[in-house]
Formats: structure tokens, sequence, C-alpha cells
């Protein structure tokens, strides 16, 4: 049986202007506020920097979250966006979670991937008008 109690970790490559988040567990509304502010301390120094964001998450043992929960997240995402994140893969999730992550990602380049070094190619690889 799957574990749901909730984990986390976070981490950044300012050089690459990248956060790289794991994710396992069901979340309540006020863990899930506990983690999106760890998320904003690590994407804060590449935000003051002026990079654009990328953001590699891996969430093998997360499931699909309550309503609450998921409006949580969508409301960072779409924040996330006023502060330069553009694109987001994503690692190891199951279906239902895709769906999830899918709607509430509205507006952002997202993928989901089976292994994280497709991630990491998918989100270094560089933009179409780039000079």
């Amino acid at each position: 049986m799957q574990d749901l109690k909730p984990s986390s970790n976070v981490t950044n490559d300012i050089d690459r202007g990248e956060v790289h988040f794991s994710i396992n567990g069901l979340w309540g509304s006020e863990e899930m506020e506990g983690f999106i502010e760890d998320l904003n301390k690590s994407a804060w120094p590449l935000v003051k920097a002026g990079k654009t964001l990328h953001v590699l998450g891996s969430m093998e043992g997360f499931v699909a979250q309550t309503r609450e929960t998921g409006n949580i997240i969508q409301d960072h995402l779409v924040t996330s966006r006023d502060y330069g994140l553009t694109r987001v893969a994503i690692c190891g999730a199951s279906a239902l979670v895709k769906l999830q992550y899918k709607r509430l990602s509205d507006g952002l380049d997202v993928e989901f991937f089976d292994s994280k070094l497709d991630a990491l190619r998918w989100l270094r690889r560089p933009y179409e008008n780039a000079a």
C-alpha cells in the first residue's frame, strides 16, 4: 500500500535558473502552503537575478489532491508565471496526477516524463526564437 504521509524536498540550480522538487503523499491545505513557501524561498534568488524559471518535479509518490489543495497549487502556478515561470517538467506522476496537474497548470509549458534525464533534456532545450 502506498504511503500517503506528505513529504517533500526543494533545491535550486541558480546557474541554470531551475528549481527542483520532489513531493509525495496526500497534502492538506496548511501543509501545501508550507511546501509552496519552500518553493518560493528556493525560487527567490532566481527571480531576484531576473532569470527565467524552469521547474523539475519528481512526483512518484504524489497522489491526486483534494479540490482545496488543488486550488492552492493552481494559484501558486498562476502567480509563478508572473515571476518568470515558463517550463515545468514532471517525472513519475501517475495518470490521475498528470490529469490534475495539467488542468491546474493551464497556460504553462508542462510535460511529463518517465525518466529524470529525459525531463532535464526537455527542460534545458533552447527556446525556438533564442538568439
